[in-house]
């Protein structure tokens, strides 16, 4: 893991020495994952990990995608910040400082923020996964939509 990375999200080579395969992980993230919708910030980030390793993997990630950064240009404009720190500051969420970058703490986070933007969306009228698909796509310069493969 280089050194700029363990810098941010303090994980390093030891902690993960006696980790599973990335396959073996993806395929356990997949059944977990079936039937389900995925939700991520910035997702077109995770799923082209997830995508390029599906062959390899033997499986095939074809579920629907929340991506908060979308949800993020829908409910606040194109023009607004979008980061999640941002969204948190936004959205009055609190990520305690040493879980920011942690898998669990960023998670978290990201779970709290589609809540809070779900409830604007549901008080404008959108209340279901294809209505919000609509209008995410008036939003696809912000980032290639996550539901895509790479």
């Amino acid at each position: 893991i280089p050194a700029a990375s363990t810098k941010v999200h303090r994980i390093d080579d030891d902690m993960v020495a006696n980790a599973p395969g990335f396959s073996e992980v993806c395929r356990a993230f997949h059944s977990f994952a079936s039937d389900a919708v995925i939700v991520a910030h910035n997702a077109p980030f995770d799923m082209a990990f997830l995508h390029r390793q599906s062959n390899e993997s033997g499986v095939r990630f074809d579920h629907p995608v929340l991506d908060t950064v979308h949800l993020s240009a829908v409910v606040f404009g194109g023009s607004a910040e979008h980061t999640l720190d941002a969204l948190c500051q936004r959205l009055d969420v609190q990520i305690p400082p040493d879980l920011r970058h942690t898998a669990m703490g960023d998670a978290a986070a990201t779970a709290e923020v589609l809540i809070r933007m779900l409830s604007i969306l549901e008080a404008r009228g959108i209340c279901s996964l294809a209505q919000l698909a609509s209008e995410i796509r008036k939003h696809t310069r912000i980032l290639k939509d996550a539901n895509e493969s790479s």
